[in-house]
């Protein structure tokens, strides 16, 4: 019946007809930390596993790319926007489940911090360094996200994906996951949810520490600006934030982008930036520092999307 239909119409009018609740020409700033995008061709919540998979198996029907985003951050969506189906995992896919020994499994649509408020109040610690990654548990499972105190995939015991080519999903014990610094090897498979191992503890005393690392955030980045946290990782040896200081770069900008007065490795959207301020940006930090230092600046944000 749907590929009857598909020769009908096109691509955009089968997903309305499938999926009501999609949404075309959807402005992106809206839904990203930086504030910065251009349209999606669609944008569409998933709310349960058979959403997904046939919102999955409408894709390769009609060959049409899909994008899986989450919170928005640690993203620079182009000012040409996203070809093809922008999906966010919501409904199902934001519970959290306390489970024995401090085990807890988490959905993908779950934000980082709100999770570790909520383990908090359950007595559950372990985490509180990762209190300030402004992401869902999907994108910081892929990226493997982090601070200098703990990485996420330290935590996990199995990670439960859905893989777009057999539309199947499956549990992934953490021993079979490449995790590594900002990376988890899982690219082109959708993070459906994650098993975490907490410790248990005193809630006042969880509360505590973390407090402690949300102060310490608040002190050293930029959190009430609009911006997607380290624009580069940390080179073996060095830290990119020093390497961007001693360059004399920070505070410097291009069109409505600077780069933070406050943290060098943060690029700030102070007055309405498109991407390519952002890209301009990057390009002139990684040429002096490759310059000065001899050191090349790899990105740590994802760039999607396509330029006009």
């Amino acid at each position: 019946m749907l590929s009857l239909y598909l020769m009908q119409a096109d691509w955009k009018e089968a997903l309305k007809k499938i999926f009501p609740q999609a949404r075309f020409g959807e402005p992106l700033a809206r839904y990203t930390t930086f504030k910065i995008g251009g349209p999606s061709e669609a944008y569409l919540e998933i709310n349960n596993r058979l959403e997904l998979e046939t919102l999955m198996r409408f894709s390769r029907q009609v060959d049409i790319p899909v994008f899986f985003m989450g919170w928005g951050s640690n993203l620079l969506i182009l000012d040409g926007g996203i070809a093809g189906v922008v999906a966010v995992l919501k409904g199902d896919f934001e519970k959290i489940d306390f489970l024995e020994k401090g085990l807890v499994r988490v959905g993908a649509g779950v934000r980082i911090p709100q999770f570790i408020s909520v383990a908090a109040n359950h007595g559950l610690g372990g985490a509180e360094p990762l209190v300030g990654i402004p992401g869902t548990l999907g994108g910081a499972v892929m990226m493997n996200a982090g601070t200098r105190d703990l990485e996420i995939g330290a935590l996990i015991q199995d990670i439960e994906i859905f893989d777009p080519r057999s539309f199947k999903s499956e549990f992934i014990d953490s021993s079979r996951v490449n995790f590594s610094y900002r990376s988890s090897g899982l690219s082109g498979r959708v993070v459906l949810s994650a098993l975490l191992r907490l410790r248990e503890g005193e809630k006042v005393d969880i509360m505590k520490r973390v407090a402690v690392h949300q102060e310490k955030r608040l002190k050293t980045q930029p959190v009430h600006t609009f911006n997607i946290g380290s624009i580069f990782k940390n080179p073996n040896g060095f830290f990119a934030a020093e390497l961007i200081e001693k360059a004399g770069l920070k505070g410097i900008s291009s069109g409505g982008a600077r780069v933070s007065p406050v943290h060098a490795n943060f690029i700030e959207n102070f007055n309405n930036a498109k991407a390519s301020d952002v890209l301009d940006l990057i390009e002139k930090i990684q040429q002096k520092i490759k310059a000065e230092a001899g050191v090349s600046l790899e990105l740590e944000i994802k760039v999607v999307g396509r330029s006009l």
